[in-house]
């Protein structure tokens, strides 16, 4: 059913309205409807809990309208943070050695020790092991009989404390330090690859190798289960036991320098001397004849009228016609008469421009010369004969020429078979001189070490160090960051300091006290996931104080042996 609208429709009159104030019908209508109060009838308060409800509901959501929608970044934050909090908790319960970077690290050297006999060691450094007789006991305290494997290593600058794991803090009255180190050990001892202990009452002398000559320096072991160091006391100074470095220290000669290697040099010029004369001294094959030319019909051609008797050079070309150069003037009716009809009195014939294509004829009449570049040709049975007497020529050539080849590619294996023999002499000099050199630079490097000597009662980590302070200078709230602008999940940071032989120790990122000196040389170092990242020294001049975010840079290289990672960071 379609409505009818009425939007103009008039307002009604005071009368209009008056007649329909009829308030007594509207109470007579009320009355008829029982006795009892509105509020107590039924259907009004059955009604007034369906509105009541609708109320509510309505309300309900409304508020649930007007609600703010849930903040996803608090959540996520809050995710990241106990992410973060389980990382550090997990970092914090690792074993007290925990190299950083998964295959790299000191590898031990391994030494076999009769223990009933002792034995003294010498390690690669230079540094002196003295074991002693019956030094060592089973985890039962029995003495141990037959060979034992003792397995040692060094550790001597800031990659080979990084790359170990080993802590280099120390924790001294509330003070946390870092050790500033003149040399590091460690040493164990295994029976068919169980551990054994050192037998009550016996030591270990050891005489560590050291750059390090100062007397500030203590021995500490360190405690793997309190993840401490424990001072030993002093260890003492002494000399490497190879004499004083001379005064007067031989300059290493190069290679090219020895009386050995300038022979062979001597040697290698004389067999190429000796090849080039070989090659010179063999025959030489005639030149290489040349085709002859059949007669171009589209150009002028002609015959002499010359006494062979009298010009024998001309006999050689006997049935030759002879082509007119395009070197020549034009030629001309004059002129190919006078050539063809002449009998000249004189004729010189001289090779030309094009040795063994072209000539020069200078014709002779009554004192009067004529020069032409003229080019031989021949047609018919003469053109027959010239190829068959070039392919005789030619074959003769062809097999001198191979033999030529064959002699010269004999010489030619004869002196590579020479300078390869004398190559393989110089390199086994080389070798023999590397080898003489990098025994010399050993040498000179161990007369400049002292030793830091010590006793040991027990196996482990030793660490012949000074407690140092945190260096100084710039100071900041350091934020690392990878290459994306993303933050690191990383615990330790390690700063080298190059002044100062430490391996200087942050933890958590970020670094809300990380600190350097702006006047050393500083490399930065992390770990995220097992890949190591790092901070070029010259990039700390970018660093100042306050908050700072660090970009930090990947190392892609795969590092196999520490020497590999100190070649990269030019330690």
């Amino acid at each position: 059913m379609k409505r009818k609208v009425n939007i103009n429709r008039p307002k009604p009159s005071a009368d209009e309205i008056n007649q329909h104030k009829n308030f007594d019908s509207v109470l007579k209508n009320t009355a008829g409807m029982g006795a009892k109060p509105l509020l107590k009838k039924p259907w009004f308060l059955s009604s007034m809990v369906v509105v009541t409800a609708a109320i509510i509901t309505t309300a309900l959501v409304l508020t649930k309208k007007e609600q703010p929608p849930v903040v996803t970044e608090n959540v996520q934050a809050d995710a990241d943070s106990l992410a973060l909090a389980a990382f550090y908790k997990a970092e914090q319960a690792k074993p007290c050695i925990a190299p950083p970077v998964s295959g790299l690290n000191i590898p031990y050297t391994s030494f076999k020790v009769n223990a009933e006999k002792g034995a003294a060691l010498d390690f690669k450094t230079g540094s002196k092991l003295n074991i002693p007789k019956d030094a060592f006991v089973d985890e039962n305290g029995k003495p141990v009989k037959g060979e034992v494997e003792l397995r040692y290593r060094e550790f001597h600058d800031a990659a080979d404390f990084f790359v170990s794991g080993i802590p280099m803090t120390y924790d001294s009255a509330g003070v946390r330090y870092q050790f500033e180190s003149a040399g590091m050990m460690e040493m164990l001892a295994y029976k068919d690859g169980k551990p054994v202990n050192m037998a009550p009452g016996k030591t270990i002398n050891v005489e560590l190798a050291s750059a390090y000559k100062g007397t500030e320096y203590n021995l500490y072991k360190l405690d793997t289960l309190k993840n401490n160091w424990s001072c030993l006391g002093k260890d003492k100074v002494g000399s490497s036991g190879t004499g004083k470095v001379a005064d007067d220290k031989k300059e290493v000669a190069k290679l090219e320098q020895t009386p050995e290697y300038k022979v062979v040099e001597v040697k290698k010029e004389e067999v190429k001397a000796e090849k080039e004369k070989q090659i010179s001294a063999l025959p030489k094959p005639a030149p290489e004849p040349k085709k002859p030319a059949k007669v171009d019909k589209d150009k002028y051609t002609f015959d002499f009228q010359l006494d062979l008797v009298d010009f024998p050079e001309f006999k050689a070309f006997k049935g030759v016609q002879w082509e007119y150069g395009s070197e020549n003037k034009p030629m001309t009716e004059e002129t190919f008469r006078t050539l063809t009809k002449t009998e000249w009195d004189n004729a010189v014939l001289k090779e030309g421009n094009k040795k063994g294509e072209n000539y020069i004829i200078t014709l002779e009449k009554n004192r009067k010369l004529v020069s032409i570049v003229v080019y031989p040709a021949f047609e018919g049975k003469e053109y027959e004969a010239a190829m068959k007497d070039f392919s005789a020529r030619f074959e003769k050539y062809s097999a001198a020429l191979e033999k030529r080849k064959e002699s010269e590619k004999k010489i030619e294996q004869e002196y590579e078979a020479k300078m390869a023999a004398l190559q393989k002499k110089q390199e086994e000099l080389e070798a023999k001189w590397k080898r003489e050199m990098d025994q010399q630079v050993a040498s000179m490097a161990t007369e400049e070490k002292v030793m830091r000597i010590f006793r040991i009662s027990s196996f482990g980590v030793y660490n012949s160090d000074c407690p140092s302070a945190y260096p100084r200078g710039v100071a900041c709230n350091a934020t690392l960051t990878n290459e994306r602008s993303s933050k690191l999940m990383c615990y330790e940071v390690f700063l080298v300091d190059r002044h100062r032989n430490c391996l200087f120790t942050y933890q958590k990122n970020p670094v809300t006290s990380f600190s350097f000196d702006p006047n050393s040389t500083n490399i930065l170092w992390t770990v995220e996931n097992g890949v190591l990242y790092y901070l070029k020294p010259e990039q700390f001049e970018a660093l100042k104080g306050g908050t700072q975010n660090i970009t930090m840079t990947r190392v892609e290289q795969q590092f196999k042996t520490v020497d590999d990672m100190k070649a990269f960071f030019n330690l």
